[in-house]
């Protein structure tokens, strides 16, 4: 295959080359099989098949295929799940009644999520927009009020339903998002950064981790990327300079849209529109009561340091488990992400200073300026560190040091007044903790 380099950031060439052998392998059988009698072997190809042509261009995506190989790839399976949709609705009922409600795509399903974002995002014509929108499930069970919300943005003929519901699954990826487009319009690429920031740890239960294991036998290829943020900044026209660089971030697909099909296949489309019509956010979830928690152990621990945060606790607990011992900060760092935790290089002041912010920003506090002077490296580190610590004890938190066992400056911040809960719960469970001052002083 004719590829650029591999957007995936874990993938292999083995991997990749297994996936897209054995969908050389099935494809033909299943063509074979449409033709071959009874109804029901029919039946059961186009479903094979229609899978298989659902993840194609993801997978296609994620291996680093040009966007003009993949808009031609993607106008080929379009048309054929079409037609392979429209053969199951009206020859399918024969066998099941409930084929006549058959759609190839599920808007509640995420990975049917990447085709739609591909084929929104690539396809050059309107004709090709209402055959992908013509896909997408009409039936109340199987929609979901952010992809409908955002499929709107494009196809606004097709409706939005007048009631939705979703599992606890699709809210973790799906309200964030939704609660960020419902903020003015200034405040959406702040809170769309804030959700990158939890991306893979929100997408476990899909598969990521930290560090795959793609031999054989070992864990699946995770080729899924961050699609539902590339279409809600290309419908609602949000700035994602402070995210672009997030390695499931779609950039370039971003890039193409805007560069190609915004002012010419979407230009009735006023800047900064959307879908046209109000967003309906769910509020977000109540913080944990600090002081009637019965949580114990790494779980009280991650409560402590997020302030309370049930979905940030509950993510980074499906991430790392509970251990009642940790060896290392590696994979808890990495799952708590730079709302509840800095990590940063000896000489990286920029990120330094971007996630003490951040920090602050997630547990309501505002008005903190690191101090221009020194003007880079360590040194600015290591003021901006100190000063932090002294602000955020004005307000009621205090600023503490791990040791992560390499040269990075690691901090988290806890309530004041459980400071002393949490240095007793990090020396049970193996983390090693320093003062600011100890810590971060030059």
């Amino acid at each position: 295959m004719n590829k650029e380099q591999r957007r995936d950031p874990q993938g292999t060439d083995e991997a990749y080359r297994i996936y897209f052998e054995s969908m050389q392998r099935q494809e033909p059988g299943l063509e074979t099989d449409l033709e071959a009698p009874p109804l029901q072997i029919r039946l059961n190809a186009a479903n094979a098949l229609i899978r298989l042509y659902k993840d194609y261009p993801g997978h296609l995506y994620a291996d680093g295929a040009p966007l003009q190989q993949l808009r031609n790839e993607l106008d080929s399976k379009a048309s054929r799940m079409a037609e392979l949709g429209l053969f199951l609705r009206t020859e399918g009922p024969r066998a099941n009644p409930d084929y006549a409600r058959y759609y190839p795509l599920l808007g509640n399903d995420r990975n049917a999520l990447g085709f739609i974002a591909l084929d929104l995002l690539l396809s050059d014509s309107a004709a090709q927009l209402d055959r992908l929108a013509g896909m997408i499930s009409t039936v109340p069970d199987w929609r979901m009020y952010l992809v409908d919300l955002l499929v709107h943005a494009f196809c606004p003929a097709r409706p939005l339903a007048k009631k939705y519901k979703a599992d606890k699954y699709q809210k973790l990826w799906a309200e964030p998002v939704v609660r960020a487009l419902a903020l003015p319009a200034e405040q959406r690429a702040e809170a769309l950064a804030r959700y990158m920031n939890y991306w893979g740890r929100i997408m476990r239960p899909w598969g990521w981790k930290p560090k795959l294991d793609l031999r054989l036998d070992g864990d699946a290829l995770f080729s899924d990327f961050a699609f539902e943020v590339a279409l809600a900044v290309c419908a609602y026209d949000i700035d994602d300079s402070s995210f672009r660089d997030h390695p499931y971030y779609p950039a370039d697909l971003v890039t193409y849209y805007r560069a190609n099909l915004r002012h010419t296949r979407d230009a009735w489309r006023a800047q900064g529109a959307g879908a046209g019509v109000e967003i309906v956010a769910p509020p977000p979830p109540p913080p944990a009561d600090l002081a009637k928690s019965k949580r114990k152990g790494i779980a009280r621990w991650l409560e402590l340091v997020c302030d309370g945060d049930n979905e940030a606790v509950e993510s980074t607990l499906e991430v790392i488990g509970k251990p009642k011992k940790l060896k290392e900060l590696d994979e808890l760092l990495e799952a708590l992400g730079s709302t509840h935790a800095l990590r940063a290089d000896m000489k990286d002041d920029d990120t330094v200073v971007d996630t003490l912010s951040q920090m602050a920003a997630a547990r309501g506090l505002a008005g903190f300026d690191a101090p221009a002077d020194p003007p880079s490296g360590p040194a600015r580190c290591s003021a901006a560190l100190l000063a932090f610590a002294g602000w955020v004890e004005q307000h009621g938190y205090t600023a503490l040091a791990l040791d992560d066992g390499w040269d990075n400056w690691v901090a988290v911040l806890v309530r004041s007044a459980y400071r002393d809960e949490l240095l007793q719960l990090s020396g049970t469970l193996g983390i090693a903790v320093r003062g600011a001052q100890q810590a971060w002083t030059a």
